[in-house]
């Protein structure tokens, strides 16, 4: 595939930087300086043909014009140079420019460096506004491109000892009359007359507003070379990214396994802590218990009688009434109170979480710890809730 150089914007503006260089006897002429060239190659080998594939990527397309020709591998390599001319969602329509690797080969050194590589009547489209034979005439050869709304559909070379401009032209007429295609006009450049030649910077110009494609065609070596280097990396990252994916899928497996396993043996020490809980210590309690071995802690040192500094009994009644004396709209109902000389344990029910919220809140300023065991929506009752305070 081509590649995009920035001297080629759209439009065609700065073609007045570019160099337009010819092959003719093995040499290299140009027209004069400039910061990049185009070179204007009379291609013997050159033919082309359109493609429309129902993708877009590079490395797609040249993949499968190359399916396309293997079955005429038999008669000869040739180079492919896909253009792509228009997009449709992940549709691609285009030209394919074959070029024997032979003639690649035998083109100048310098053809192809710091520049493109055009077919030599490429650039006249304007001169015929986009339909018709644009054909180029040099010492040894004759080169044409047959248009069609501005999209070449044939590519004709003779030696200039065999044909002359006037021959070519009337081989189009029958060719076009023959396919049914439109003929358009004619327009012949003589690239051996310097005026002549000279004008091609103004036709490219012209040319490149109607056909913007123009800047990524570049049969070059350079381009092929890499063109080819692109599609190895494109394939080596893809292999190692299908291994990089691969392997996070395992990774990713396995730890959600683990998690899973993780998560059944810290279910099971739940509920056999709850069970114990139960068994031991209240048998009647139902729902959740938040957490089992601090409340378990809590009744074995109300049973052993522990001393504690805080409130006698009085004194957390006290504390109580005061509580909902303080909030006159808090409507909580109280179903287990729990005693000991750490603390109380409350168990009982909101019609809100924020109504739980506001009882827990109304103990911070009396005790050390006020705590949410476990809070458990019931249908038709709100929240159940366990409130630990310590003193």
């Amino acid at each position: 595939m081509s590649f995009n150089f920035s001297f080629l914007k759209r439009g065609g503006s700065d073609f007045e930087n570019v160099a337009f260089r010819r092959v003719t006897g093995g040499e290299v002429r140009s027209t004069g300086a400039g910061r990049r060239a185009v070179t204007l190659v009379p291609m013997r080998s050159l033919s082309l043909d359109a493609f429309s594939f129902p993708f877009s990527s590079a490395a797609k397309v040249r993949e499968a014009l190359r399916l396309q020709v293997l079955p005429y591998a038999a008669a000869g390599s040739v180079e492919i140079f896909p253009v792509l001319l228009e997009r449709t969602g992940r549709a691609a329509s285009g030209v394919t420019w074959y070029v024997s690797p032979e003639e690649l080969a035998a083109l100048p050194e310098e053809t192809g460096s710091g520049g493109l590589v055009w077919p030599a009547p490429l650039p006249l489209a304007s001169r015929v506004e986009g339909t018709g034979v644009t054909l180029w005439a040099d010492e040894e050869n004759l080169c044409s491109l047959l248009w069609q709304g501005y999209k070449p559909v044939l590519s004709r070379w003779r030696p200039k000892a065999h044909a002359t401009p006037e021959s070519e032209l009337a081989w189009f007429d029958t060719c076009c009359k023959g396919q049914g295609l439109e003929r358009g006009s004619s327009f012949v450049l003589d690239a051996t007359d310097p005026e002549a030649f000279a004008s091609i910077g103004e036709i490219a110009r012209e040319s490149l507003i109607h056909c913007p494609w123009l800047r990524d065609v570049n049969l070059s070596r350079t381009a092929l070379e890499g063109a080819m280097g692109l599609e190895r990396s494109v394939r080596l990252l893809t292999r190692v990214a299908c291994w990089v994916l691969l392997m996070g899928g395992l990774v990713l497996t396995g730890s959600l396994l683990r998690w899973n396993q993780l998560q059944h043996k810290t279910e099971a020490v739940r509920e056999r802590s709850e069970a114990l809980y139960r068994e031991v210590f209240d048998p009647a309690h139902t729902g959740r218990i938040g957490n089992p071995v601090s409340l378990a802690r809590d009744k074995i040192a109300a049973l052993q009688g522990g001393v504690s500094e805080g409130r006698g009994l009085d004194g957390a009644l006290a504390d109580l009434g005061e509580v909902f004396a303080e909030n006159t709209s808090l409507d909580v109902v109280v179903d287990v109170l729990r005693y000991n000389a750490e603390g109380l344990d409350f168990t009982g029910s909101a019609p809100d979480m924020s109504t739980v919220l506001t009882f827990r809140k109304a103990w911070e300023g009396r005790a050390s710890l006020s705590q949410l065991d476990n809070t458990q929506s019931v249908s038709g009752v709100g929240y159940r809730f366990d409130l630990r305070v310590r003193w």
